[in-house]
C-alpha cells in the first residue's frame, strides 16, 4: 500500500477544510488520494471504478466537512468512509447489472463481484468478531484509537488509566489480531487489516 507521511501541519489543513478553504481540501486530497485509490482498486480491480471511488469518498469529505474533528486521526474516519463506500457499492454491485457489466469489463477483474463482496464481508466480519472476544478494556482502546482515531492521551484521560497502560493494551489487541489473520494466505484478509487497522501482517 502507499504509504505518505501526515504532514505536521494536517491539524491547520482540517481546520481550513472545515472553514471551506478549496485550497486546504485540495491539500488533504493530495496526502490520502494514493491510499484511497490503491484500497479501492484491490478490491473492485478496475481502474476506472478506483478513481470515481476517490473522487466520491472525497466529494463526501467535502460535503460533511463540518463533522471533521481536527484532534482526531483523519486517517482513521477518512479509512472508515471508504470502506462503508466500498461495501454500499459491492451491494449495489450484487443486483445491478449495469454494475456488474462495468466490473467485468475490465481485464484485471477475476473474481464475480458477488464472490469479492463475500470474501469482504467475511474478513470484516471476522475481524469484528476477534476485536469483540477481546477483555472489555483492551476493547475500549482498541476502538478509541483505530476508530475514533484517538491519541494515547486521550484515551488515557478518557478512560482514566496512564498511557502506558493505554499502549499495553494496544499492544496487546493489535498482536492478537495479527496472529489471528496472519493464518490466512488470502491478500484481501491481509490487505483489509492493513487498511482498517495499519497492521503490519
Amino acid at each position: 500500500m502507499i504509504k505518505k507521511k501526515v504532514p505536521d501541519n494536517e491539524f491547520q489543513i482540517l481546520s481550513r477544510v472545515r472553514e471551506g478553504s478549496e485550497k486546504a481540501f485540495e491539500a488533504l486530497f493530495d496526502i490520502y488520494k494514493d491510499k484511497i485509490y490503491a484500497f479501492s482498486y484491490k478490491i473492485l480491480k478496475t481502474k476506472d471504478l478506483a478513481d470515481d471511488m476517490v473522487i466520491e469518498v472525497f466529494t463526501k469529505i467535502w460535503k460533511g466537512r463540518l463533522s471533521i474533528r481536527p484532534g482526531l486521526s483523519f486517517q482513521a474516519y477518512l479509512f472508515r468512509i471508504t470502506k462503508n463506500h466500498i461495501l454500499d457499492f459491492l451491494d449495489k454491485a450484487a443486483i445491478d447489472s449495469r454494475i456488474q457489466q462495468q466490473l467485468m469489463l475490465s481485464v484485471d477483474y477475476y473474481r464475480s463481484s458477488t464472490e469479492e463482496e463475500i470474501i469482504y464481508k467475511e474478513y470484516l466480519t471476522l475481524a469484528e468478531q476477534v476485536i469483540n472476544q477481546m477483555p472489555e478494556r483492551r476493547r475500549q482502546v482498541f476502538r478509541l484509537k483505530n476508530e475514533q482515531g484517538m491519541s494515547y492521551e486521550q484515551i488515557a484521560a478518557h478512560l482514566g488509566v496512564s498511557k502506558n497502560t493505554v499502549k499495553s493494551h494496544l499492544a496487546a489487541a493489535t498482536t492478537h489480531l495479527r496472529n489471528v489473520f496472519s493464518r490466512y494466505p488470502d491478500k484481501t484478509a491481509i490487505l483489509l487489516l492493513t487498511f482498517l487497522y495499519d497492521l503490519k501482517l
